[in-house]
């Protein structure tokens, strides 16, 4: 069993545990400390700044971003990076929607910044977010750039990922956990297109 795959069970395990606790109300000291931790400095200047964050992770967002990702990457004749960007993304949306409609966990019980109507695990922002720059980091790390650049642009795309999860804590429609079990969910889809489609793909 090779290293991947190894991560790959790994992966499930973890989100399968934090499902678990998740859906035992486990979690909820935990969830509260952190959200009171995330907010404690809230104000009207940080409110507008997150919910800049916050769009980065939005289906429009990331429909957009992802459709001229796929142009460029197919005018640059790279069909594989094309493809594994594509089907990671649908794959992310479908399996999000899924979980949410199993797990039917509730929003949070606070003021939120924001109006969502969906179910709260996990995170399909985070997930979304977390999908699209860890593909684009795999390319990154794949590609001919100099370290350097790969270096910045490596740190840009674990950030901002980060940022919009934390934006979702922020506004008060997700909890930690949500977050975390939207990364964990995100890191299984990556490693197996990884795994699978990009060996296969030329």
């Amino acid at each position: 069993m090779n290293k991947r795959r190894i991560e790959i069970i790994t992966f499930s395990i973890l989100f399968i545990i934090l499902t678990i606790l998740v859906k035992l109300n486990m979690l909820v000291k935990i969830d509260n400390y952190i959200y009171n931790l995330v907010t404690i400095f809230s104000n009207k200047s940080w409110d507008r700044i997150f919910y800049i964050i916050t769009f980065l992770g939005s289906t429009i967002f990331i429909i957009i971003g992802t459709i001229l990702l796929v142009m460029y990457f197919l005018y640059h004749k790279k069909k594989k990076e094309s493809t594994i960007l594509s089907i990671a993304i649908i794959i992310e949306a479908l399996i999000n929607n899924i979980v949410k409609l199993i797990i039917r966990r509730e929003r949070p019980n606070v003021l939120a910044l924001v109006t969502e109507k969906s179910f709260s695990y996990p995170s399909g922002h985070t997930m979304a977010a977390f999908t699209l720059c860890g593909i684009l980091l795999y390319f990154t790390l794949q590609s001919n750039l100099k370290k350097q650049y790969k270096i910045m642009l490596g740190i840009f795309l674990i950030i901002l990922p980060i940022l919009v999860g934390i934006s979702r804590i922020y506004l008060g429609v997700h909890f930690a956990s949500d977050i975390l079990g939207g990364i964990i969910l995100s890191g299984i889809i990556i490693l197996i297109l990884v795994e699978c489609v990009a060996k296969n793909v030329s």
